[in-house]
């Protein structure tokens, strides 16, 4: 079972961000994600693995127009709540609703950490993605502290992570990938970013660009 099909993980799943750590993991992240898309013209973009929302909603403000989707119910449910204003669907990411070459940008913002099938999303991404499209990945690494830690955490211990090398091959099956990271974590998940304690350790966040040039 999907973890985040549970009413009660999706119901507390924005409540991080609204902690001291999770804002500043938000900035991070949002920075990455944000340079990422400082690269690519405002146009239509496929969301996958939306859940409550939260990325739908820095997409938009970027000035993206969004498809949203997401296979759990219950996450949807919050989205919906949101009045995002954009559309918002239920499907799964290993069998899209949509025809070949359909969206100039895809996305997943940490959804290739909980599906069944990666192999599968990733084909199913290619699939609808239009040539010469972007892909845009956000992604945690097995690397770091936070996939160290995650047989602890209810959500994390159902992740199946993904390290710097095997994202970077999977994307390259589409083109020539760009990765950038940050979020890191010391071994009591102080947050170092920005310190000169960071290179020490491994980066909990992943960004992954790609044109579809294959």
């Amino acid at each position: 079972m999907n973890v985040f099909n549970k009413p009660e993980i999706a119901d507390v799943y924005d409540d991080y961000y609204q902690t001291s750590t999770g804002k500043k993991v938000n900035k991070i992240e949002e920075r990455l994600i944000g340079d990422a898309l400082s690269q690519i013209s405002n146009d239509k973009m496929l969301e996958l693995g939306c859940g409550t929302g939260h990325w739908t909603s820095f997409f938009l403000n970027q000035g993206f127009e969004i498809v949203a989707t997401d296979i759990s119910e219950a996450m949807l449910k919050i989205a919906r709540q949101k009045n995002l204003h954009t559309e918002i669907l239920k499907a799964n990411a290993e069998n899209l609703p949509f025809e070949k070459n359909s969206f100039p940008i895809v996305s997943s913002i940490t959804m290739l950490e909980f599906v069944n099938n990666r192999n599968k999303v990733l084909q199913e991404m290619y699939r609808v993605l239009k040539p010469n499209g972007w892909l845009l990945l956000g992604c945690l690494n097995g690397n770091s502290q936070l996939a160290k830690n995650a047989v602890h955490d209810p959500v994390f211990k159902n992740a199946s992570f993904l390290t710097p090398d095997v994202l970077n091959n999977n994307l390259t099956k589409f083109g020539t990938p760009k990765i950038t990271s940050g979020v890191y974590f010391s071994s009591t998940f102080e947050l170092l970013d920005g310190t000169p304690e960071q290179d020490n350790w491994e980066p909990a966040f992943l960004a992954g660009l790609v044109q579809k040039t294959k």
